[in-house]
């Protein structure tokens, strides 16, 4: 029986760069089957990678089994510290840690690889596809809200007080600033404008607005407020932001410019203050609205409220502006900045799970991933948010 190939050097070294990308601290708690795939794409990448690069490079028996044990031990090192971060993470969270199920789940995807690598020569190409395909299976899709309509938006949760009017883009005009001017115009009829304060609430991509916000807005006034929401979307909030986040900005400025000018009409002693809030997606419009109204009528708003903006997205250190972002979101981190240098977070940032030390490329790929699950969690962790965003802001005289 003849002995083992061991693998070229340059392979064992790809695939233990590769996966150490894959094995670098998240932001978030995640499931084995999520964590093997990311293995095996990356450690099955940079093994290709090496293969391609030690081709004509002829190597002794000897040092390859000597690479492949330094890479195996570093690898076994590699997934132990994932195992306990994962485990600070499941802790700092209160949920048990991995068992011996989620650890055997995290390695199926790379043994399957392996396997298939090294059935022989004739399946080399077959092992290159099934990388391929596992990669292709570990991208991860953007988060977004959990898509609702107008119906969610009026009576989730809402108090018999609530004046909450909301303007669907079921059967409407897509032109922004008449659907704009009608819902003003409804929210007037309503008696909007007998109520203290009035939050433009930007939906994300969707047409979702967070209940929970709606009830911190509304537990924060006593009831003395009205919300309104301008739909512009009716897809996932990340397709929209990865399309355009135009429509988000667009349909937020003419929401506010269609109240500020009803508002302007009447007596200042019965102008309701105006707040401007907006999560994820919606945050982005809520900025644009904001930079609107101080160019256009710097008097007009009271607050703005920006809740897990995208990194970058929004200007979150501008006047009389509150930003909630959860230090475990991976939407406030990531960028592709990431790959260079560590994230740009807001100083109002919590500090709610422990927080991922920065490396290069690795920290990327781990915002990446933490996407995936980034609405699995409860309220202050991940991208989900609970009534904070609606109870801190401030009072503005009427």
């Amino acid at each position: 029986m003849s002995a083992p190939r061991w693998p070229h050097p340059l392979v064992s070294i790809g695939a233990l760069v590769g996966a150490a990308v894959a094995l670098a601290p998240g932001s978030l708690p995640r499931t084995g089957l999520i964590a093997g795939l990311l293995l095996a794409a990356f450690g099955g990448l940079g093994a290709l990678l090496g293969a391609m690069a030690g081709h004509r490079w002829q190597c002794g028996h000897r040092s390859r089994r000597i690479v492949a044990a330094l890479a195996g031990t570093l690898g076994v090192a590699f997934f132990t510290a994932m195992v306990l971060w994962q485990n600070d993470l499941r802790g700092a969270l209160g949920v048990p840690p991995v068992g011996a199920g989620w650890i055997a789940t995290a390695l199926a995807p790379s043994v399957i690889l392996a396997a298939a690598c090294t059935l022989g020569r004739r399946s080399r190409a077959a092992g290159a596809v099934l990388a391929a395909a596992v990669a292709l299976t570990a991208m991860p899709s953007p988060a977004g809200a959990n898509p609702a309509v107008a119906t969610t938006f009026v009576t989730a949760d809402a108090q018999p007080s609530s004046l909450r009017i909301y303007g669907s883009l079921e059967g409407a005009d897509r032109d922004f600033d008449a659907r704009a001017a009608a819902t003003v115009h409804r929210w007037q009829t309503a008696g909007g404008m007998e109520r203290g304060a009035v939050v433009v609430a930007v939906p994300t991509g969707s047409g979702w607005v967070d209940g929970d916000a709606m009830k911190g807005f509304e537990s924060r006034f006593g009831g003395d407020v009205s919300v309104i929401a301008l739909q512009y979307s009716d897809i996932p909030s990340w397709q929209a932001f990865v399309s355009s986040p135009e429509p988000a900005r667009e349909s937020a400025v003419a929401l506010v410019s269609a109240l500020v000018r009803a508002i302007g009409a009447a007596p200042e002693s019965a102008r309701p203050s105006i707040y401007v809030y907006g999560q994820s997606l919606g945050a982005v419009g809520a900025d644009s609205a904001r930079s609107w109204a101080e160019r256009h009528a710097p008097e007009s708003l009271c607050h703005t409220v920006l809740v897990g903006a995208p990194a970058g997205s929004a200007t979150l250190a501008a006047a009389k502006t509150t930003v909630v972002a959860n230090g475990s979101d991976p939407v406030v981190r990531w960028s592709p900045r990431l790959l260079w240098q560590p994230p740009d977070l807001p100083p109002t940032t919590s500090s709610d799970l422990p927080a991922p030390p920065w490396f290069p490329m690795a920290s990327f790929v781990q915002a990446s991933a933490d996407l995936i699950g980034a609405l699995s969690y409860p309220a202050g962790h991940g991208h989900q948010y609970g009534t904070e965003q609606g109870l801190t802001v401030p009072s503005c005289p009427r």
